[in-house]
């Protein structure tokens, strides 16, 4: 059994790629016959130890617990993953450790991972510590910004961010765009006729910008638009 999993954030160097590719390799090494994966892509590594329930939390991901499942059955003789922190990042890799010994699955990891068992839990509370810390920044970050009205996220097709990265902007190259969306559904088009007048906005596109964030774009349309006099 592999566990591919990339921290959030951009700190983690460990590619999703790189992981995949170096823990076939070592469970070719190790000459497994099957090889299944449990593949969470980029997730967080903490459980209810460490975050709220109503969180994304890796113990309550349908994979990782049908995994665990599986480990006390002793479905694998191998647990392969690039390192410990991609099984989990807080106690609960204790919990996964628990099944795979009651179903005598061994840990075999690409990177080199203390088996002194006092070194081995030091060198997990300082990086749980050290990643909660990070997390907690991140969204005191996402916070400040909400407070200040700043945008938080990838601005939507025709804006972008000023030049402090704060509020959002036309962006003159897509912008007559936008305004050619919203003439055209003025006109009566349907999402798909627009869509294939305007050739480069899907039809979910279109969507996006006169439903979803209309009001973000009315706001700095021109007063003689057609659909800001409908708005009004």
């Amino acid at each position: 059994m592999r566990v591919i999993r990339q921290s959030q954030g951009t700190e983690d160097s460990i590619s999703l790629q790189q992981q995949r590719e170096k823990t076939r390799a070592l469970a070719e090494n190790l000459d497994a016959d099957l090889i299944d994966t449990v593949d969470l892509n980029n997730h967080s590594g903490f459980s209810l130890f460490r975050k709220d329930p109503g969180d994304e939390r890796l113990d309550s991901h349908p994979e990782v617990q049908k995994m665990i499942e599986g480990l006390r059955a002793g479905q694998w003789d191998y647990l392969i993953a690039h390192d410990d922190t991609r099984i989990a990042r807080d106690e609960f890799y204790s919990v996964i450790q628990y099944a795979a010994l009651e179903g005598d699955c061994e840990f075999q990891f690409v990177s080199d991972v203390p088996n002194d068992r006092l070194t081995f839990r030091i060198q997990r509370i300082v990086e749980t510590e050290t990643k909660a810390k990070e997390i907690q920044k991140s969204k005191a970050a996402v916070e400040h910004r909400r407070e200040q009205g700043y945008h938080h996220g990838s601005p939507p097709f025709g804006l972008k961010f000023d030049a402090n990265g704060e509020y959002l902007v036309k962006d003159m190259d897509e912008w007559p765009t936008v305004e050619r969306v919203f003439t055209l559904r003025e006109e009566g088009l349907s999402y798909r006729d627009i869509s294939d007048k305007v050739e480069i906005i899907s039809k979910s596109g279109v969507g996006k910008i006169v439903r979803k964030n209309r009001e973000m774009y009315l706001k700095r349309m021109d007063s003689d638009h057609s659909a800001v006099s409908t708005a009004e």
